[in-house]
Protein backbone atom coordinates (compact mmCIF):
# COMPACT_ATOMS: atom_id res chain seq x y z
CA UNK A 1 0.00 0.00 0.00
CA UNK A 2 1.52 3.53 -0.81
CA UNK A 3 2.02 5.71 1.91
CA UNK A 4 1.53 9.63 0.94
CA UNK A 5 3.00 12.44 2.34
CA UNK A 6 1.90 16.10 2.21
CA UNK A 7 4.50 18.48 1.10
CA UNK A 8 4.59 22.12 0.53
CA UNK A 9 6.29 23.79 -2.49
CA UNK A 10 9.21 26.10 -0.87
CA UNK A 11 10.47 26.96 -4.44
CA UNK A 12 10.90 27.11 -8.07
CA UNK A 13 12.82 28.12 -10.75
CA UNK A 14 12.11 27.98 -14.77
CA UNK A 15 14.49 25.86 -16.47
CA UNK A 16 13.37 26.46 -19.93
CA UNK A 17 10.14 27.47 -21.12
CA UNK A 18 8.76 24.23 -20.64
CA UNK A 19 10.47 23.22 -17.87
CA UNK A 20 10.70 23.54 -14.01
CA UNK A 21 12.88 22.61 -11.23
CA UNK A 22 10.42 22.41 -7.79
CA UNK A 23 11.42 22.57 -4.36
CA UNK A 24 9.51 20.73 -1.99
CA UNK A 25 9.26 20.54 2.08
CA UNK A 26 8.27 17.32 3.11
CA UNK A 27 8.30 16.97 6.82
CA UNK A 28 9.66 14.00 8.43
CA UNK A 29 10.82 12.55 4.91
CA UNK A 30 13.74 10.04 5.78
CA UNK A 31 16.15 11.82 3.18
CA UNK A 32 16.82 9.98 -0.45
CA UNK A 33 19.63 9.22 -2.66
CA UNK A 34 20.88 10.87 -5.75
CA UNK A 35 18.84 8.96 -8.53
CA UNK A 36 15.78 8.19 -6.81
CA UNK A 37 12.43 9.27 -7.69
CA UNK A 38 8.84 10.33 -5.95
CA UNK A 39 5.57 9.92 -6.86
CA UNK A 40 3.71 13.25 -7.03
CA UNK A 41 -0.64 12.80 -6.61
CA UNK A 42 -2.72 15.76 -7.42
CA UNK A 43 -6.59 15.72 -6.56
CA UNK A 44 -9.28 17.79 -8.24
CA UNK A 45 -12.05 19.67 -6.14
CA UNK A 46 -14.32 16.79 -7.47
CA UNK A 47 -11.56 14.60 -5.97
CA UNK A 48 -10.57 12.97 -8.81
CA UNK A 49 -6.85 12.13 -7.97
CA UNK A 50 -4.08 10.96 -10.67
CA UNK A 51 0.14 10.67 -9.94
CA UNK A 52 3.06 10.74 -11.79
CA UNK A 53 6.67 9.79 -10.96
CA UNK A 54 9.77 12.73 -11.29
CA UNK A 55 13.23 12.12 -10.83
CA UNK A 56 14.57 14.27 -7.73
CA UNK A 57 17.11 16.67 -9.17
CA UNK A 58 18.46 17.88 -4.99
CA UNK A 59 18.52 15.63 -2.26
CA UNK A 60 21.36 17.18 -0.31
CA UNK A 61 18.55 18.91 2.47
CA UNK A 62 17.29 15.98 3.98
CA UNK A 63 13.50 16.47 4.19
CA UNK A 64 13.75 18.98 1.16
CA UNK A 65 14.24 17.98 -2.03
CA UNK A 66 13.70 19.14 -6.15
CA UNK A 67 11.86 17.32 -8.70
CA UNK A 68 12.77 18.38 -12.33
CA UNK A 69 9.71 18.41 -14.20
CA UNK A 70 9.22 18.84 -18.54
CA UNK A 71 5.88 19.79 -20.27
CA UNK A 72 4.40 17.37 -22.03
CA UNK A 73 1.89 18.40 -24.76
CA UNK A 74 -0.43 15.12 -23.62
CA UNK A 75 0.31 15.01 -20.27
CA UNK A 76 -2.13 14.82 -17.28
CA UNK A 77 0.27 16.36 -14.69
CA UNK A 78 3.16 17.99 -16.11
CA UNK A 79 1.60 20.78 -17.22
CA UNK A 80 -0.16 21.99 -14.04
CA UNK A 81 3.41 21.13 -12.73
CA UNK A 82 5.14 23.59 -14.16
CA UNK A 83 2.17 26.17 -15.02
CA UNK A 84 0.44 26.71 -12.43
CA UNK A 85 1.59 25.19 -9.30
CA UNK A 86 2.53 28.04 -6.81
CA UNK A 87 4.74 28.49 -3.96
CA UNK A 88 2.91 27.66 -0.69
CA UNK A 89 0.82 25.26 -2.08
CA UNK A 90 0.46 21.60 -1.41
CA UNK A 91 0.75 18.16 -3.00
CA UNK A 92 1.11 14.57 -1.63
CA UNK A 93 3.90 12.62 -2.81
CA UNK A 94 5.55 8.66 -2.44
CA UNK A 95 8.78 7.54 -1.70
CA UNK A 96 11.80 7.62 -2.16
CA UNK A 97 11.51 5.15 -4.89
CA UNK A 98 13.98 3.00 -6.59
CA UNK A 99 17.82 1.50 -5.62
CA UNK A 100 19.75 0.39 -8.73
CA UNK A 101 20.30 3.62 -10.14
CA UNK A 102 21.78 5.76 -7.43
CA UNK A 103 25.27 7.09 -6.92
CA UNK A 104 27.12 6.51 -4.95
CA UNK A 105 26.16 2.53 -5.73
CA UNK A 106 24.74 0.72 -2.97
CA UNK A 107 27.17 -1.47 -0.71
CA UNK A 108 27.12 -3.93 1.96
CA UNK A 109 29.74 -2.09 4.07
CA UNK A 110 29.42 0.14 6.89
CA UNK A 111 26.35 3.15 6.58
CA UNK A 112 25.16 1.14 3.52
CA UNK A 113 21.62 2.21 4.07
CA UNK A 114 22.55 5.38 5.11
CA UNK A 115 20.79 8.59 2.72
CA UNK A 116 24.02 9.73 0.97
CA UNK A 117 25.12 6.12 0.54
CA UNK A 118 27.95 6.08 3.44
CA UNK A 119 30.17 3.27 2.85
CA UNK A 120 30.07 3.02 -0.97
CA UNK A 121 33.27 2.78 -3.08
CA UNK A 122 33.45 6.31 -4.72
CA UNK A 123 36.94 5.94 -5.90
CA UNK A 124 35.81 4.58 -9.36
CA UNK A 125 35.39 7.72 -11.72
CA UNK A 126 31.59 8.17 -13.18
CA UNK A 127 30.43 8.62 -16.58
CA UNK A 128 26.57 10.53 -16.93
CA UNK A 129 25.16 10.30 -20.01
CA UNK A 130 21.44 12.83 -20.38
CA UNK A 131 19.49 13.03 -22.88
CA UNK A 132 16.98 16.03 -22.75
CA UNK A 133 14.71 15.75 -19.51
CA UNK A 134 17.37 12.46 -18.23
CA UNK A 135 19.39 15.33 -17.14
CA UNK A 136 17.25 15.36 -14.15
CA UNK A 137 18.19 12.87 -12.21
CA UNK A 138 22.17 12.85 -13.02
CA UNK A 139 22.14 16.35 -11.61
CA UNK A 140 21.37 15.03 -8.45
CA UNK A 141 24.35 12.98 -8.40
CA UNK A 142 26.50 16.00 -9.71
CA UNK A 143 25.14 18.10 -6.79
CA UNK A 144 26.03 15.49 -4.14
CA UNK A 145 29.28 14.66 -4.91
CA UNK A 146 29.95 18.26 -4.86
CA UNK A 147 29.13 18.77 -0.87
CA UNK A 148 29.88 15.05 -0.08
CA UNK A 149 32.43 13.79 -2.41
CA UNK A 150 34.46 16.61 -3.82
CA UNK A 151 37.55 14.01 -4.80
CA UNK A 152 35.13 11.86 -7.28
CA UNK A 153 35.52 12.33 -10.23
CA UNK A 154 32.65 13.05 -12.84
CA UNK A 155 32.27 13.70 -16.34
CA UNK A 156 28.86 14.40 -18.07
CA UNK A 157 27.64 14.06 -21.81
CA UNK A 158 24.43 15.77 -22.10
CA UNK A 159 22.29 15.35 -25.42
CA UNK A 160 19.25 17.96 -26.39
CA UNK A 161 17.70 19.72 -28.45
CA UNK A 162 19.23 23.36 -28.64
CA UNK A 163 21.42 25.27 -26.06
CA UNK A 164 17.82 26.92 -24.93
CA UNK A 165 16.40 23.31 -24.13
CA UNK A 166 19.41 22.55 -21.89
CA UNK A 167 18.61 22.25 -17.80
CA UNK A 168 21.00 24.30 -14.87
CA UNK A 169 22.41 26.33 -17.51
CA UNK A 170 23.77 28.53 -14.99
CA UNK A 171 24.62 25.86 -12.70
CA UNK A 172 26.78 24.43 -15.59
CA UNK A 173 28.25 27.23 -16.51
CA UNK A 174 29.56 27.64 -13.05
CA UNK A 175 30.88 23.94 -12.34
CA UNK A 176 33.23 24.67 -15.91
CA UNK A 177 34.67 27.82 -14.57
CA UNK A 178 35.63 25.94 -11.73
CA UNK A 179 37.13 23.23 -13.31
CA UNK A 180 34.34 20.63 -11.49
CA UNK A 181 32.59 19.19 -14.28
CA UNK A 182 33.53 18.34 -17.87
CA UNK A 183 30.40 18.18 -19.96
CA UNK A 184 30.32 17.45 -23.73
CA UNK A 185 27.27 18.93 -25.58
CA UNK A 186 25.33 17.41 -28.56
CA UNK A 187 22.32 18.96 -29.68
CA UNK A 188 20.57 17.16 -31.93
CA UNK A 189 18.41 20.10 -33.56
CA UNK A 190 19.76 23.55 -33.44
CA UNK A 191 23.53 23.66 -32.16
CA UNK A 192 23.99 27.21 -31.73
CA UNK A 193 27.21 29.36 -31.76
CA UNK A 194 28.97 25.53 -31.21
CA UNK A 195 31.61 24.29 -33.58
CA UNK A 196 29.45 21.20 -34.39
CA UNK A 197 26.31 21.06 -36.71
CA UNK A 198 23.10 20.03 -34.90
CA UNK A 199 22.36 15.81 -35.47
CA UNK A 200 21.78 12.72 -33.76
CA UNK A 201 24.92 11.88 -31.56
CA UNK A 202 27.43 9.01 -33.62
CA UNK A 203 28.50 6.06 -32.14
CA UNK A 204 32.01 7.80 -33.06
CA UNK A 205 31.31 10.80 -31.22
CA UNK A 206 29.83 8.66 -28.43
CA UNK A 207 32.82 6.91 -27.46
CA UNK A 208 35.50 9.96 -28.13
CA UNK A 209 33.52 11.68 -25.76
CA UNK A 210 33.24 9.24 -22.46
CA UNK A 211 35.66 7.76 -20.06
CA UNK A 212 37.74 4.84 -21.34
CA UNK A 213 36.70 1.43 -20.74
CA UNK A 214 40.38 0.93 -19.01
CA UNK A 215 39.55 3.76 -16.52
CA UNK A 216 36.75 1.16 -15.30
CA UNK A 217 33.85 3.95 -14.93
CA UNK A 218 30.57 3.48 -13.26
CA UNK A 219 27.89 4.72 -15.94
CA UNK A 220 24.66 5.87 -15.36
CA UNK A 221 22.73 6.57 -18.83
CA UNK A 222 19.13 8.36 -18.84
CA UNK A 223 16.72 9.55 -21.19
CA UNK A 224 14.29 8.39 -23.54
CA UNK A 225 14.44 4.35 -24.28
CA UNK A 226 15.35 4.67 -28.04
CA UNK A 227 18.13 7.02 -26.64
CA UNK A 228 19.53 5.25 -23.61
CA UNK A 229 19.03 1.47 -25.15
CA UNK A 230 21.16 2.76 -28.36
CA UNK A 231 24.09 3.90 -26.35
CA UNK A 232 23.85 1.07 -23.89
CA UNK A 233 24.19 -1.19 -27.04
CA UNK A 234 27.48 0.94 -27.94
CA UNK A 235 28.58 0.60 -24.47
CA UNK A 236 28.29 -2.89 -24.77
CA UNK A 237 30.02 -3.61 -28.01
CA UNK A 238 32.84 -1.11 -26.55
CA UNK A 239 33.64 -3.61 -24.35
CA UNK A 240 31.88 -1.60 -20.74
CA UNK A 241 30.57 -4.66 -18.35
CA UNK A 242 26.94 -5.00 -18.42
CA UNK A 243 27.34 -4.50 -14.17
CA UNK A 244 28.75 -1.13 -14.81
CA UNK A 245 26.05 0.50 -16.78
CA UNK A 246 22.55 1.34 -14.96
CA UNK A 247 20.16 2.96 -16.91
CA UNK A 248 17.09 4.77 -16.45
CA UNK A 249 13.92 5.38 -18.80
CA UNK A 250 11.71 8.20 -19.15
CA UNK A 251 8.59 7.91 -19.84
CA UNK A 252 5.76 10.89 -20.82
CA UNK A 253 3.92 12.04 -17.35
Amino acid sequence: MTTWQVATVVGAVRETDTARSIWLHIPGFPGARAGQHIDIKLTAPESYSTSRSYSLSDVREGDTVAVGVEELDDGEVSPFLVHDLEIGEQVEIAGPIGIQFVWPPLDTGAGADSGTGAGADTSRPVQLVAGGSGITPLMAMIRLRETTRPEATMRLLYSARSPEQVFFRDEFAALAAADRLRVDWFFTRTAGSGPRPAGRITREEFAAAILPVASRPLLYLCGSTEYVDTLGEWLLDAGYPIDDIRIERFLAA
